[in-house]
Order: structure tokens, then C-alpha cells, then sequence
């Protein structure tokens, strides 16, 4: 791949950029109608109907600082997915500008190693390889998709800087390398350094999990459960340039830096510091409105994305309902935003009536799982768990201790923490409405386990 030199942006970004007036400062105020925003309420309504039928959690579209639609649950949360890298580049800008975070800082430096020892050409990896993918580490990722893990190059095949790799050990690494220079947790500094001061309205301490998968690495990644109204006030953020009420929350060239393409993929797309990046003409034949502007996003699996068009002054939030395995492909998530963008007729009114938030409700859409209440971890009930299950495959349920925290490994579906809800009662935190019970003999030993997950019973009996 091309590499575009970052030292290079963030120099001429700290000449030149300028922060772009903030509209949004504090709750969010929707226009009284979209011929008030310069938009067919027909037009609007048509691109709702097409998302209602698609089974769309929510949708949250705010232009020049004001909400422009808000269908579905918008306060609900639901998982981020790979979404969350792009809040943890926010982090990086605040801990670079602050110097609590050197980007040529290496592996090696830092004491990076894993379970598979690296090499000393992986450790030459610098922490701005590691932030664009570009480390040259090849190695197996908790949370990792399973197209990561059957395309993942070979061990040695690239060397650091040189070749870009969408790699969930290099995020899951950053964000450890974030706690271990700040001396502060991914969830705690964000709360305190973005979500507290742009008023997001959704986001409490129990949002935020790691999701561990020990036998592969011992980084975990950094998951997120977080609303559409809070995800649209930090795309908002990126496009006021870091500012929010006067206050500058992430630096304006930070921004600019990553959000420009440190690796070009061609045709207009790349990649900069966890976050994908779009040139004018670049979206495809389908798309001829987009392809007028720039754009950049976060993206994650099922159809989660906060997007940036700058110049239209427009960002979409659109969330996938992933609680109920509703995924949304990623084409229909770029022909919705065609649709809104198609459906501008003019400029807004001189002063545009407002009201307060109204989301419209997909008649679609499914009643939230509930979320359990987590419980102080049992050193009893872990270790009476602990062991071996058979349910019928060549591979065995394994439930294992790593750090003083519990594991299950279920076959085909990899590792994921058991959380306790109650007394002999467990879930994970990476797939919503997910139980595990355990049955005991009369002597209170454990004999199996009954999963249930996504409407399918497993049932798991203990290996003497």
C-alpha cells in the first residue's frame, strides 16, 4: 500500500487548520421540519420507510448542528463494535498534544510482547504504525472477526510502516498502550476528557467491557455499548474540529491528521488513525451525490457508523441492531445517506423553528434486551466451574481463570468472559441475552451447563 508521510499532515495541519465554528453546544434541538433545514419531509420520510423495512436499530442525522431525523430508539445502547477504534484515536490526539504519548515510541520501548513472543522486527514497531495498522504484527486478536483471522498475512511477511492490515491486535495493543503511558483507563479518560464535556446523555460507567480472549493474546479490546444521540455529538465534535461550548476537547490538527489517508488503498479510499477515509468520487457508480464530497467514518460490523462530510456539514449515525442479530450491509448504510443527502432542496431559513429532540420509532424495530445486573465474581462458584464440557463436538466447552477472571471457550465461537447475574448464573458481555446455568449433584458439584444463546439450548456435560 501507498503511505502518505503523517509527519508531513500534522505539520502542515498545525500551520494551517483553523477550528470550524461549533453549532452543537448543549441539548440536542431538532428542526421543527426538514423544509426548515433546506429538506423534502416526502424525501426524508421515503429514506425512513426503506430503513424501517431493513430492521435498522436507529438512525440519528444532524446538519449544521441541529437534528435533521431521528428514527428508531436513538437513546438505546447497542454494541459499537469496531466503531470504538475510532473514539480511542480521539483519546491518542489528547494524550499526543499532551506529550503523555510519543508516536515514535516503539514496542520494544514500551515493553510490548504477548503470548507469542515477538520478534525484535516486530518490536521496531512504532506506536503511529500500531494506531494506522501498519504494524507488521501478525498475530492472533481477541475480538477478532473471522475474516481477520483467515486473511491475516504471514508472521515476518511485512516489516513495520510498510503494508497496512486491518488488525484487531493493533488496536486491542493501543488501547493498552494508552492505559499503560496515561496511567488511565480507556473508559475513565474518555468519559472525562470527551463524553462529560460534550454532554453525552447516555453514557454510564457500565457501557464500557474488555473483551478477553486469553488463550489467543493478552491484550483484550476495549468494548463499548453507546447510544446513537451520544455517537452523533462525537461525530459532531470531529466536525466542529475538536471544539465544543469554546472548549478545545480534542486538538483540530489531531483531527485533521487522522482523518486524512496515512494508507491509500486507491480509488479514493484509505486509512488514517482508526478511521477510513473517503475522496470525492470515490463511493462508486451508485452513489453520484456522495461522490461530490470527502468523507470519513467509523464503522463496525452489523451496520454501525458515525459519518463525516464536512463539506456538507452533515453527520449520520446508523446503527445495526446486532442484540438481535439485525446486520445491516454496509452498501445499504451508504444508500441511506445518498437518500438523505437526495432528499436537500435549498438552504436552511435565515432562523430555522426548532423543537426539542423527537425521534420517529421504527415499527420495526424489537424491545431492547434486557441487560443484567453483573455481581461481585464468586472464588467458590469459578472454581467448581472450572473444567471441561462435552457437548457432542470434536472440541469441548473449556471454562478456565486468567487475571482472577473467569472464561468460557465455547467451539467455533472462541472466548468470552463469564459474568456472574446471580448465584450459579452467568452471561457474557459480548453477546447481549446470553445465560449459562450450571446444574449440580446433590453434593453441589457442578455436572453441566446449559447455554442458552440466540435462541439455541446448549447443553454442555461436565469431562471427569
Amino acid at each position: 500500500m501507498k503511505r502518505i508521510t503523517s509527519e508531513f499532515l500534522l505539520a502542515i495541519s498545525l500551520a494551517i487548520v483553523a477550528a470550524r465554528p461549533a453549532f452543537a453546544q448543549d441539548a440536542w434541538r431538532q428542526y421543527a421540519t426538514a423544509e426548515e433545514a433546506g429538506f423534502s419531509s416526502v424525501a426524508l420520510d421515503s429514506a425512513r420507510r426503506v430503513a424501517d423495512s431493513l430492521g435498522v436499530g436507529a438512525v440519528f442525522v444532524v446538519y449544521r448542528g441541529r437534528v435533521l431525523a431521528a428514527w428508531g430508539d436513538v437513546s438505546r445502547k447497542l454494541h459499537l463494535h469496531s466503531v470504538r477504534k475510532s473514539l480511542t484515536s480521539a483519546l491518542y490526539g489528547i494524550a499526543v498534544e499532551s506529550k503523555r504519548i510519543e508516536l515514535s515510541a516503539t514496542l520494544a520501548q514500551l515493553g510490548i510482547d504477548d503470548t507469542t513472543r515477538l520478534s525484535a522486527d516486530e518490536k521496531a514497531a512504532r506506536v503511529r504504525d500500531v494506531i494506522a495498522a501498519r504494524s507488521g504484527v501478525y498475530l492472533p486478536a481477541a475480538y477478532a472477526p473471522a475474516d481477520q483471522d483467515s486473511t491475516r498475512p504471514a508472521r515476518g511477511a511485512h516489516r513495520a510502516g510498510t503494508f497496512w492490515f486491518y488488525n484487531n491486535w493493533d488496536f486491542n495493543v493501543a488501547e493498552s498502550i494508552y492505559q499503560q503511558r496515561t496511567g488511565e483507563s480507556v473508559y475513565d479518560d474518555f468519559a472525562r476528557r470527551i463524553a462529560h464535556p460534550i454532554g453525552m446523555e447516555d453514557l454510564s460507567p457500565g457501557d464500557g467491557f474488555l473483551a478477553y480472549e486469553p488463550q489467543l493474546s493478552l491484550y483484550p479490546a476495549h468494548t463499548w455499548r453507546m447510544s446513537a444521540r451520544d455517537l452523533a455529538r462525537f461525530g459532531q465534535l470531529y466536525l466542529q474540529q475538536g471544539r465544543w461550548n469554546g472548549r478545545q476537547v480534542v486538538p483540530a490538527p489531531w483531527i485533521s491528521v487522522s482523518t486524512s489517508p496515512i494508507s491509500d488503498f486507491g480509488n479514493g479510499r484509505g486509512y488514517g488513525y482508526m478511521w477510513w477515509t473517503y475522496a470525492p468520487g470515490s463511493y462508486g457508480s451508485r452513489f453520484t451525490i456522495l461522490n461530490k464530497y470527502a468523507s470519513y467514518a467509523g464503522s463496525g460490523t452489523g451496520g454501525q457508523a458515525v459519518i463525516v462530510i464536512p463539506e456538507a456539514q452533515l453527520v449520520v449515525v446508523h446503527r445495526g441492531d446486532t442484540d438481535h442479530n439485525r446486520n445491516i450491509a454496509g452498501g445499504r448504510v451508504w444508500g441511506l445517506v445518498e437518500s438523505i443527502l437526495a432528499a436537500r432542496r435549498g438552504e436552511p431559513k435565515p432562523k430555522p423553528a426548532l423543537v426539542a429532540l423527537s425521534p420517529v420509532s421504527f415499527t420495526s424495530q424489537l424491545p431492547p434486551l434486557e441487560q443484567p445486573n453483573i455481581m461481585p465474581a464468586s472464588r467458590t462458584e469459578g472454581a467448581a466451574l472450572v473444567g471441561e464440557y462435552d457437548v457432542g463436538a470434536p472440541e469441548r466447552v473449556r471454562v478456565t481463570v486468567f487475571r482472577d477472571r473467569l472464561f468460557m471457550y465455547l467451539p467455533r465461537r472462541g472466548q468470552a468472559e463469564l459474568l456472574r447475574v446471580g448465584e450459579w448464573r452467568y452471561t457474557i458481555g459480548v453477546l447481549a441475552g446470553v445465560t449459562i446455568v450450571s446444574d449440580r449433584n446433590a453434593s453441589g458439584a457442578v455436572q453441566s451447563l446449559t447455554i442458552r444463546m440466540g435462541g439455541q439450548v446448549i447443553n454442555a456435560r461436565r469431562v471427569e
